[in-house]
């Protein structure tokens, strides 16, 4: 299930050193993904497992430096109750907080994590517009009442939106903001074009940042929710 470990990150859970734990395996073939090796089944089976043990080992020690886990994949909540019993390891056995990243296709588990108050921060990436959810070969239904629990999580959440060009234009956000009616927080993030991803034939090319921040105005503007860049 774990497939990665990285000690140290100042980027991924939003103001806190942090380590990332990595789960392999995705549901979904979303062509701009970068974590080509974590999502086809025969790239995967190459990386070796990484053991709970090993995990928490490295965590406790660096007890007192970093202030959170982001879990992350992949798809974390393909693995269900491991999924579950991995959270409630590092909640009891570490103390640290817990940063979940998610496509969203989970809202039962979703809501049970959080009833159960395993995860602090829940971070989830609205791919395209809805209408386009098949093209990932995703639903856009799960999505939808994903995005109603983050609601109510006021601050402890984001919506993430990868700008990539073939996948997300103007129209497309057009069409996703009805969605984001009372998400607090808005991330609008540049894809990179020039990294491996899952189809290379993916049209090339990214949004100049003058154009991310007109798209970034429209949802401030329209909703009065807080727009994050990360270009």
């Amino acid at each position: 299930m774990i497939k990665g470990f990285r000690g140290t990150s100042v980027v991924d859970y939003p103001g806190k050193i942090a380590s990332v734990i990595f789960l392999g395996g995705c549901n979904w073939r979303c062509p701009y993904c970068y974590n080509v090796d974590l999502v086809l089944p025969e790239r995967l089976r190459e990386l070796p497992d990484l053991s709970e043990e090993e995990v928490l080992s490295e965590l406790r020690r660096r007890e007192g430096f970093i202030k959170g886990v982001v879990v992350t994949g992949g798809e974390p909540t393909i693995w269900g109750r491991r999924l579950r019993g991995l959270l409630e390891r590092i909640r009891y056995e570490t103390g640290l907080e817990i940063k979940l990243d998610t496509n969203g296709s989970n809202p039962e588990l979703l809501e049970r994590l959080l009833e159960a108050g395993l995860v602090d921060y829940l971070a989830l990436d609205f791919k395209t517009a809805p209408s386009r959810y098949e093209e990932l070969g995703g639903r856009f239904e799960p999505v939808k009442r994903s995005l109603e629990l983050l609601k109510g999580l006021d601050g402890r959440a984001e919506v993430r939106i990868t700008v990539v060009p073939a996948l997300v234009s103007e129209k497309e956000i057009s069409e996703m903001m009805p969605y984001l009616e009372g998400i607090k927080r808005v991330a609008l993030q540049k894809f990179l074009p020039d990294v491996p991803r899952l189809s290379p034939d993916l049209p090339g090319g990214y949004l100049a940042k003058e154009e991310i921040l007109t798209l970034a105005e429209k949802i401030r503007s329209t909703l009065s929710t807080e727009v994050l860049l990360r270009v």
